[in-house]
């Protein structure tokens, strides 16, 4: 048997000796066939055919005695959902409440799958390929071209397992469908994921460039300042520290999101980090940090060499926001200390405040955000607590390197 009988609904025995196309309605094409021995003619009909062609073509079908081969008319299945949506959806929601009552309660979104899949199932009952509607949105139109894909190739697939076995039952068959469909659907989502996380990984590494590029024109800017003050420039009128102010913000703002694009992508880049190293860092910004504002005292207190297992993309910016939150909290003229330390499995960085305004709850602190994200994506934390009179200590701790 050949491959176009099984593909254009033909049997076995029948001998297609004439072949030819005719086009409706300047629409749809059907492909026919005529034996040369009993001088029939059949026209097949495919999924993708709309309602109006096959219907003009029945119509000539029965006037001129040719016979519609793979053609089901599906309408009655449509008005049996049309009529029973209310009860389907009510129903699918009782399902809803019984998984959650039961422990494994699905995602909010969940609800709202079962009217649109019954609109989407509707409309591809009635024409199952078509083409995006004009003016369609970018998601509409790409998950109609998804859905032509899938199915196109779900039809090949399966055309082609009964090719190689034309004896499966009907059973079988509606298994096929349904695996074809799962997997059709699994596909697609991950092929969109995909391109998706390509997308957002080449804009990142753009915005990456631009937030690198601005931070350094700000350091620059920073720098020219301090220079102008040692100078003996006058910059300590309004102006002068609204400029200065507004320069370290924005340097903040920009360090911020470096960091949070940095989580957001995901997957760690695990290297050995000398904690000595960040705290000599981090004392060393102290002035871009806001230090001179509040005339702070930062001491570095150098202990022994610890190393920690982290990402330094990460963990740089952690420790300048916990030192800027120390000194966003400090009271002025306040001493600031920095030091490392070890308990057990953990390395800990230690910012020390002797007179501070502690608030009630950590996560009220906004310079601690982004930073308690990445102590987290390590496997730490970032705790605070008062200590004697009015002073408190920040802490992060991150898992120590292996030997």
């Amino acid at each position: 048997m050949c491959n176009f009988c099984w593909l254009f609904g033909g049997q076995p025995e029948a001998v297609l000796d004439l072949l030819g196309m005719t086009k409706a309605r300047e629409c749809c094409t059907f492909v026919w066939s005529q034996d040369a021995r009993g001088q029939r003619r059949t026209i097949f009909v495919r999924p993708y055919h709309c309602a109006a062609c096959v219907g003009e073509m029945v119509r000539s079908a029965r006037l001129q005695k040719v016979a519609i081969a793979g053609s089901v008319p599906m309408e009655p299945v449509r008005e049996v959902l049309s009529r029973s949506r209310a009860e389907i959806i009510d129903r699918w929601t009782r399902q809803l409440l019984a998984a959650s009552e039961a422990g494994f309660a699905l995602d909010e979104e969940t609800a709202t799958l079962l009217p649109a899949l019954l609109d989407k199932t509707d409309a591809a009952l009635e024409r199952r390929f078509r083409p995006p509607v004009p003016g369609a949105s970018r998601a509409a139109a790409e998950a109609s071209r998804a859905a032509i894909q899938c199915s196109l190739l779900s039809d090949f697939l399966f055309d082609a397992v009964l090719e190689k076995s034309p004896g499966i039952g009907a059973h079988e068959q509606h298994l096929l469908r349904e695996a074809l469909a799962h997997a059709g659907a699994e596909v697609a989502v991950r092929l969109a994921l995909e391109h998706e996380m390509e997308r957002r990984r080449k804009d990142s590494a753009r915005f990456a460039k631009l937030m690198h590029d601005l931070r350094d024109s700000m350091t620059a800017a920073q720098l020219s300042l301090d220079l102008l003050r040692r100078r003996g420039v006058p910059l300590d009128s309004g102006p002068g520290r609204a400029l200065e102010r507004s320069l370290r913000q924005l340097r903040h703002g920009l360090e911020d999101s470096l960091l949070d694009e940095a989580l957001s992508a995901g997957g760690l880049r695990l290297e050995r980090v000398q904690i000595g190293a960040l705290l000599e860092a981090a004392s060393g910004a102290a002035t871009e940090l806001g230090a001179g504002e509040k005339q702070l005292r930062v001491l570095h207190q150098r202990g022994p060499a610890i190393e920690v297992s982290a990402d330094p993309r990460l963990v740089r910016p952690a420790v300048r926001g916990m030192l800027r939150a120390a000194f966003e909290l400090s009271r002025k003229g306040a001493t600031v200390r920095l030091q490392g330390g070890r308990a057990r499995a953990f390395a800990q960085v230690e910012i020390a405040v002797d007179r501070c305004k502690l608030p009630a709850k950590l996560s009220t602190i906004p310079a601690l955000t982004l930073a308690r994200r990445a102590a987290r994506a390590h496997g730490g934390k970032i705790s605070a607590r008062p200590v004697a009179r009015d002073g408190c200590v920040f802490t992060l701790e991150l898992p120590t390197a292996p030997a």
